[in-house]
């Protein structure tokens, strides 16, 4: 059995290197793939040349009657003198769209022009667009260069008048091409496919898939994951490279098929796909699957601006970037997420006189203490095998992964007592990880001895055969939630007792971040001691920093005193008691910009999608909506599951026309995640803002506890969304255990459910514990955990919201 394994293993080496022996006309094609990239993501701000319509009807007339003739006559292979070339944006994509069938795309060029028109990729060099468009311009006076797409992109192509149907001699179907790679940009736009790390371990994973198409013959149909894909994609925008480089491979030119879109059980992709899985497996002994390169599901649609904002190119020469920060904001702590694949497969050497169960359990190495997941129980048979596989994000700062081999102990009171016995611990780091060619681990992972050594095979310790892959870090959104605390006063400090007149009271809420650290303390005047703050003097302050106590010993603090953020109520003279009932307007960022909360009266639901609507410097820039929109989108969600939730969308012309979601926030709950280059302030501004609105329109009173904050609590090291295990897209949580409810995607369940973990002073770890928090839900409302909206509280920092006892 040993010899076997040694030599299949032996082969499945040669296999790998002869892969990587192959050599290909572009190297380096990592340059390839960055430019490529880059293309893919300009078209992507024009998504009127994915679907049916007068932009792409107009796209494909072009390239068929202007670039295409200008390629055979300045382009490689001219009987003129040939120049590098760069077609325009439209005529650029249909090409694309064209070489990415290489057979149609060869057949198509010798039909018109006897002879296959290629062009090596050139960057976006001025002095080539400036020669391009000269002799473009030259020989077509009547057609500019440059196609104005911004005159499509706010439309509905279906509903524009068609252009009449031009006869084509192109007998492959551009339009229909250029639909289905509508989509291709979404799988491959995560910011760790532009990293040179991964996408040189990708050059030898599609080198690996083309050597299995010649081990195999051709004989089966062979799916790529998207990081072999990119590269198949590069390869083929270069005809005449890719046409060479096949046949010395394969004695032909290998048709790239992207006809086959059915993912169903059954259907020829996801066969194919499984077949693939197989063959790679069996030739090169490593799993096929990896982080960061499978599908990631159906891109969600665009939100657009209700308008086309008039004066949005103010900014056309700026990227989106946090607007609101004041200059002496303190940075906040960041955070780095890898994809991790790993599939755990079987095991050996295992001690033979063992009986019972065995089982593998993979922890983290650190930020997550209680994070324990485990394979199903297997008895020892012939062979130790599990094949189980788990998709996760973790911290980098996590710093690698705890393998444990289990084995349940035959006497049930022995195993209620002491647990199962721990026969063997392995360590994989990501540095490690980080450090291979393939970003990945696939080989056997011996464990160190916890038995005793007499009772293993041959006097060896159990090994696990594994396949681990990593993504490199990026950069993560931020995490944050609110803590309701006990009132403070004009001086910032907290109140012993009732509030007297005269001494003011401030609404109090500490805002946390990801490590459980106190970032944001936010204050909302409430009254001056004896009555309510007039509706004309409604305001709050956001204070950036940790409470401040005078020794160790005091559990009376006082808010830092910088603010970073302050809020208003804006309020007219018109505005009657039944107005304001309706709807409430703040001003934020020194009044430059205006959030008005309404309540529409058709909707029975008004309180958790209340209408919102930005005015002033930031209105043409951001929009929210209610729910969880664009990347944040849960498919199949109810309404009240969308309940509280608000999507940040950001636009601006240069990276993101169409909008990009750039921040989520529960007002509810109080929990937000923020991307690194959007503004908290402003998130924590909005979302103060349409709590307070929301609970101030449906008349909610606050009854004030005199309660005072707990002592200081040891704190966890352990911090939320050190790990986060991932779903398909759409799958049910019902199936999720209980004890790992903390480290699925926080916005990807309940607010109830979520609320009740991360404010749950039972929960030392992810709960509010530790935290001095007079109440246990953030955003309004003050429950052991988040309900409806209103729920009674012990004070909460939202201003004039809560209820009773």
């Amino acid at each position: 059995m040993g010899e076997q394994s040694s030599t299949a293993e032996s082969v499945q080496a040669d296999n790998w290197s002869s892969a990587l022996a192959l050599s290909l006309s572009i190297d380096p094609v990592v340059p390839k793939a960055l430019q490529l990239l880059h293309f893919l993501e300009q078209v992507d701000r024009h998504r009127c040349l994915y679907q049916a319509g007068p932009a792409l009807s107009r796209a494909i007339q072009r390239y068929e009657e202007c670039w295409l003739p200008l390629l055979a006559e300045y382009g490689s292979g001219s009987t003129g003198c040939s120049v590098p070339l760069q077609p325009p944006l439209d005529c650029a994509w249909i090409w694309h769209c064209h070489r990415l069938n290489p057979i149609a795309y060869a057949h198509d060029c010798q039909l018109l022009y006897g002879r296959l028109l290629g062009a090596p990729m050139t960057m976006e060099v001025p002095e080539v667009i400036e020669s391009s468009r000269k002799k473009w311009e030259e020989r077509y006076p009547q057609e500019q260069y440059h196609l104005d797409l911004t005159q499509f992109q706010h439309v509905d192509q279906r509903q524009l008048p068609a252009l009449p149907k031009q006869a084509s001699r192109i007998q492959y179907n551009l339009e229909e091409a250029a639909m289905r790679q509508s989509t291709f940009y979404y799988q491959v736009s995560q910011s760790h496919m532009k990293e040179v790390s991964f996408l040189a371990a990708s050059v030898q994973r599609y080198k690996g898939f083309l050597h299995l198409f010649k081990m195999t013959g051709r004989k089966f149909f062979l799916v790529p994951t998207y990081d072999i894909d990119l590269m198949w994609h590069a390869h083929q925008l270069n005809p005449q490279a890719y046409a060479e480089d096949l046949t010395r491979i394969l004695g032909k030119v290998l048709e790239h098929d992207d006809t086959d879109a059915d993912r169903n059980l059954g259907q020829k992709l996801q066969e194919g796909f499984e077949q693939t899985c197989r063959l790679w497996q069996e030739s090169y002994g490593t799993m096929y699957q990896r982080a960061g390169a499978m599908y990631r599901g159906e891109p969600p649609a665009p939100l657009l601006l209700p308008s086309p904002a008039p004066n949005l190119s103010s900014n056309a020469n700026k990227p989106t970037t946090a607007l609101g920060m004041p200059l002496d904001f303190t940075p906040l702590a960041s955070r780095e997420l890898m994809q991790v694949f790993v599939t755990v497969i079987k095991a050996r050497n295992v001690p033979h006189k063992k009986k019972g169960n065995f089982r593998v359990r993979l922890q983290m190495e650190r930020k997550c203490s209680h994070f324990k997941l485990e394979t199903a129980s297997m008895p020892l048979l012939s062979e130790l095998a599990w094949n189980h596989t788990w998709t996760l994000e973790v911290e980098k700062l996590t710093n690698g992964l705890r393998l444990e081999l289990l084995r349940k102990r035959g006497n049930a009171l022995k195993q209620k007592i002491v647990g199962s016995e721990i026969l063997g611990v392995a360590h994989l780091s990501w540095q490690q990880l980080l450090a291979t060619p393939t970003l990945s681990y696939d080989g056997w992972l011996s464990m160190s001895h916890m038995a005793v050594p007499r009772r293993s095979i041959n006097g060896k310790p159990p090994s696990l055969l594994v396949s681990v892959s990593v993504t490199p870090p990026q950069l993560a959104p931020r995490l944050f939630r609110t803590i309701n605390c006990i009132p403070t006063d004009d001086t910032c400090r907290m109140i012993e007792g009732l509030p007297t007149r005269g001494q003011g009271c401030w609404l109090t809420k500490t805002v946390l971040d990801h490590t459980n650290g106190v970032v944001f303390i936010v204050r909302s005047w409430y009254s001056d001691g004896q009555t309510s703050t007039p509706e004309e003097k409604r305001c709050f302050h956001i204070h950036q920093g940790e409470w401040e106590y005078p020794n160790i010993y005091n559990t009376v603090g006082t808010a830092p005193a910088k603010i970073v953020g302050s809020a208003r109520q804006l309020i007219s003279e018109r505005d009657t008691s039944a107005i304001l009932s309706m709807q409430r307007c703040w001003g934020f960022f020194d009044n430059s910009s205006r959030l008005a909360v309404s309540r529409a009266m058709a909707d029975p639901m008004w309180n958790m999608r209340p209408l919102l609507e930005i005015h002033g410097s930031l209105s043409n820039q951001i929009r929210l909506v209610c729910g969880r929109k664009l990347d944040y989108e849960v498919i199949g969600a109810t309404d009240e599951e969308e309940g509280g939730f608000v999507t940040l969308i950001r636009y601006n012309p240069i990276d993101a026309p169409l909008g990009k979601a750039t921040a989520l926030f529960n007002w509810r709950t109080g929990a937000m995640e923020v991307l690194p280059t959007e503004s908290v302030v402003l998130v924590l501004s909005l979302l103060n803002i349409i709590a307070t609105s929301v609970y101030d329109m449906e008349g909610l009173k606050i009854k004030l506890k005199s309660s005072r904050a707990p002592l200081p609590q040891a704190t966890s090291a352990d911090e939320w969304g050190a790990v986060v295990m991932t779903t398909r897209s759409g799958a049910s949580t019902m199936s999720r255990r209980e004890a790992m409810m903390p480290y699925y995607c926080w916005w990807d369940m309940s607010p109830m459910i979520w609320a009740s973990y991360f404010y749950s002073p039972g929960n030392g770890a992810l709960g509010a514990a530790g935290c001095r928090a007079a109440g246990a839900c953030g955003g309004g409302c003050g429950g052991s955990a988040c309900g409806g909206a209103g729920c009674g509280g012990s004070g909460c920092g939202g201003g004039g919201c809560g209820g009773g006892d």
